[in-house]
């Protein structure tokens, strides 16, 4: 197991309780994790150790949410160091970061229908619109056209996962990975992979779950993706 080398993408866990009012959380929106969000980031941990999936460094963004997850998936790893890679922080929604996540659905719905408003489009219409809208960034990691000022930031992270790739081929070798950021930056964790080959279903990660890559033949591939632990609320 310890000639592949593997890179293993975390999403932090939750930061919301149930019944708390869900807001889009960008990098403007600094909040820690719920206790139901450290137990995910133990479980995370719990489970890569059962894997044998042990880690010789764990990378994270500066966010309290990604920060307190390393911390809690490295208690499994009590030997394994941590490291902050700034290129894992959470996107910069703009106007959106911080606001209930209804209120950003409907936004985007009405920048979605720019051109197609009549006065038959209700409400439900342009949620609608905002909803598919939203379902396509998170399968496919096409933006939402009211979030055009992020495309020069997509491109970049391509560019920045790919070199960060590199770097764990060229320091790592034969060694495990964990790289611990937000649902905005591990989708397009994908540009490591062979054109056309993507991980299974939506490029979206649940809160607190994870996806693994293995260098074989001479390129990634996407082994496991959206996995996660079952935790007690």
């Amino acid at each position: 197991m310890s000639e592949v080398t593997r890179l293993i993408v975390v999403r932090h866990g939750n930061t919301f309780n149930s019944g708390d009012v869900i807001c889009r959380v960008g990098s403007a929106t600094d909040i820690p994790l719920t206790e139901t969000g450290m137990k995910q980031a133990y479980a995370a941990g719990e489970m890569l150790a059962e894997k044998g999936l042990v880690p010789e460094i764990i990378f994270h963004a500066p966010l309290q949410r990604t920060c307190q997850s390393a911390v809690g998936i490295a208690v499994s790893f009590p030997d394994v160091p941590l490291a902050e890679a700034e290129f894992l922080t959470e996107l910069d929604y703009g106007n959106d970061d911080g606001k209930p996540e209804d209120d950003v659905v409907l936004r985007l719905g009405i920048v979605e229908s720019a051109g197609n408003i009549t006065p038959d489009t209700s409400l439900e219409d342009l949620r609608a619109a905002g909803k598919a809208a939203l379902k396509r960034w998170d399968a496919e990691a096409v933006l939402p056209q009211a979030w055009y000022f992020l495309a020069d930031r997509a491109g970049e992270l391509e560019k920045q996962w790919q070199e960060f790739a590199g770097k764990v081929l060229a320091e790592y070798a034969g060694k495990t990975v964990v790289a611990v950021t937000s649902n905005g930056i591990a989708r397009f964790s994908k540009a490591i992979l062979p054109e056309g080959n993507l991980p299974e279903g939506s490029l979206k990660l649940a809160t607190g779950a994870f996806g693994v890559y293995e260098y074989r033949d001479g390129q990634w591939q996407s082994t496991l993706w959206n996995i996660r632990p079952q935790v007690d609320k």
